[in-house]
């Protein structure tokens, strides 16, 4: 009986930490996924290449903003981290 409940205590830890270690989504990954989607929409070959990489910017946009909608200052941060990284995931600096 002990030796079955200090496995069910242990498997409880194990997945205990295991949950805990998963990524969070931060304004910051957020913003640098969308940077980084925003830049290679941007130097995407102009027709069918830009197209779909414009539409993937944009599908991740909308989920972002459907996630996040009642979070306004988690937005905010957000729109501060892409007005950080947008020029340069232009090439402009």
């Amino acid at each position: 009986m002990k030796k079955k409940l200090s496995i069910v205590i242990i498997a409880c830890l194990s997945l205990t930490i295991l949950s805990c270690s998963s990524k969070k989504e931060t304004a910051s990954s957020v913003a640098q996924k969308w940077c980084d989607l925003n830049g290679k929409a941007y130097r995407a070959p102009e027709g069918a290449g830009k197209e779909a990489a414009k539409a993937t910017l944009d599908k991740y946009e909308s989920e972002m903003e459907a996630k996040y909608k009642d979070n306004k200052a988690f937005m905010d941060e957000v729109e501060k981290e892409v007005n950080k990284c947008e020029d340069a995931s232009e090439g402009r600096k």
